[in-house]
């Protein structure tokens, strides 16, 4: 009896060595900190002018895109741009939009990709903010921007440039409070003479407004152009 009683003590005392095992791993077994680490990646861009044709080949937006993504697969485009609306008036849209791109296969290539929620953005040049977008009031839609009434050619179409040449950076949320900073490089092999495409672009846009009769129920700045 007593035998029993000395095995029956020791397991007791072993299950509760397991016990306080258990509860240390638990308690002080996960170290939570942050820091600030420089991180070697590799950057691709695309720049190009938004040059947008209606049915009858006429512009209805103008504007510049900026893409670039890296060896996480996570893609980041940016869009500045003229646009007629249905009500045949000129606004200016900046949309931001980021996507998560999966690589599943590479021969065949086979991909998936999904939208990344954003909550805000900040364009930054040289210290000073150029553009910045909120989310909006349609929770569908991941990504940010803004829009403007007033048509300012002489200071959207410099801003247009800006964007084309690069040399920036874009301030981004995925979490609010808590800023991404993503370098926009300068445009290498932007070619002298090239934003010639943009102005005749903004000139017939101009020209369409006068003559365009926008068809009712057509509306064009959220099912004809939004690329993401």
């Amino acid at each position: 009896m007593a035998l029993i009683k000395r095995i029956l003590l020791f397991f007791a005392s072993i299950g509760f060595t397991i016990f306080l095992l258990i509860g240390a791993t638990t308690s002080y077994g996960k170290d939570e900190f942050e820091a600030n680490m420089d991180e070697e990646n590799h950057r691709f861009f695309s720049m190009e002018w938004i040059d947008a044709v209606d049915d009858n080949n006429r512009k209805f937006a103008c504007g510049t895109k900026v893409s670039t993504f890296d060896y996480t697969g996570r893609k980041l485009v940016l869009e500045y741009y003229y646009i007629i609306t249905n009500e045949n008036k000129i606004i200016t849209r900046f949309d931001v939009n980021a996507v998560q791109t999966s690589i599943l296969a590479m021969e065949p290539l086979k991909t998936e990709e999904f939208r990344i929620n954003l909550h805000g953005v900040i364009i930054k040049k040289d210290n000073e903010d150029l553009l910045a977008g909120l989310q909006g009031k349609d929770k569908s839609y991941k990504g940010v921007g803004a829009e403007f009434t007033e048509l300012d050619i002489i200071g959207n179409t410099e801003l247009f440039k800006i964007l084309y040449y690069g040399d920036y950076e874009v301030e981004l949320y995925f979490i609010p409070h808590a800023p991404k900073i993503i370098p926009i490089a300068k445009n290498k092999i932007y070619v002298e003479g090239s934003e010639e495409t943009l102005i005749r672009c903004i000139m017939d846009l101009l020209d369409n407004q006068d003559e365009k009769n926008t068809p009712k129920g057509e509306v064009f700045i959220e099912n004809a152009y939004r690329t993401g």
